[in-house]
């Protein structure tokens, strides 16, 4: 079996793209994922210890957990748990949750909302010890979907990775 003859063109491509890959990788430059996070290599443990749904809509709750739960163990944060022995416990204070139609059809039906959540995490020792906060931080969008829910969903998911990257980020 014979390979086949590489062009001259994806020759210089296979070498920008391995310039590129050791330029990157000799400033420093790495993924998100193999950086230390705020609770060390990912074997310390974390539980939800509360979410204060301070707004209407009150499967907000679950769907957070969830999401913070999902994205926390897929990233090796930490060891999710739901002990109280937890090295780590986590305060999510949801304080604004707002949903608007923005665009209707001809039958008055919704085509688009526009979500706006505003939420803080708060991460606490064993003793009770602040360890990390994230402040207030705020995230709207639209979404061109005819269920208000799933539009929920939706922002909460790319507002708790923002959480996450925080989580991650050391520096």
């Amino acid at each position: 079996m014979t390979l086949p003859a590489l062009s001259s063109v994806s020759r210089l491509c296979a070498l920008i793209c391995l310039l590129a890959t050791l330029a990157l990788s000799g400033c420093g430059y790495t993924f998100t994922n193999n950086q230390p996070s705020l609770f060390g290599d990912g074997s310390s443990t974390m539980r939800i210890r509360e979410v204060k749904n301070s707004t209407i809509y009150p499967w907000i709750t679950q769907v957070v957990r969830t999401a913070m739960y999902d994205e926390i163990t897929d990233r090796n944060l930490a060891v999710m748990t739901a002990s109280d022995k937890a090295d780590y416990s986590m305060v999510i204070d949801v304080e604004k949750f707002t949903i608007n139609s923005r665009i209707k059809g001809t039958k008055d039906e919704t085509l688009e909302y526009t979500v706006t959540i505003i939420f803080s995490t708060s991460v606490y020792s064993k003793a009770n010890k602040l360890v990390w906060t994230s402040d207030k931080t705020t995230l709207s969008r639209s979404y061109p979907v005819s269920d208000e829910r799933t539009a929920g969903v939706e922002i909460i998911n790319l507002l708790v990775e923002k959480m996450a990257d925080k989580m991650r980020n050391t520096f």
